[in-house]
């Protein structure tokens, strides 16, 4: 009767043990999902502002597509610099970032 209850105890130990592990992996590939998910994000972001203030000066001063496409591509430009920010760093020190402190 206890080596069966010691057979399961061990059975669950075990797969405690190789659940852990799996979750483990998981966090893994949950990290680089996370930094494709931010370069998305953070180009998306920049193109989809830009574009709605070239659409929204376009509306105002009534030059249909002229404005939307200088502001789309400086949305994408401010995406690319801000991933290219977060990338290096330099996006996360507050103030103003000098070369000597790297």
């Amino acid at each position: 009767m206890r080596t069966l209850d010691k057979e399961k105890n061990l059975s669950k130990r075990i797969d405690v043990a190789l659940a852990k592990k799996d979750i483990k992996k998981t966090f893994k590939n949950t990290d680089s999902l996370n930094i494709y998910y931010r370069v998305g994000t953070e180009l998306l972001a920049g193109l989809i502002i830009g574009a709605g203030i070239g659409w929204t000066l376009d509306q105002w001063v009534n030059t249909t597509p002229l404005l939307l496409i200088i502001f789309f591509i400086l949305g994408g430009i401010a995406g690319i610099y801000n991933l290219w920010r977060v990338l290096t760093g330099k996006g996360l020190k507050m103030g103003f970032f000098n070369e000597k402190d790297k």
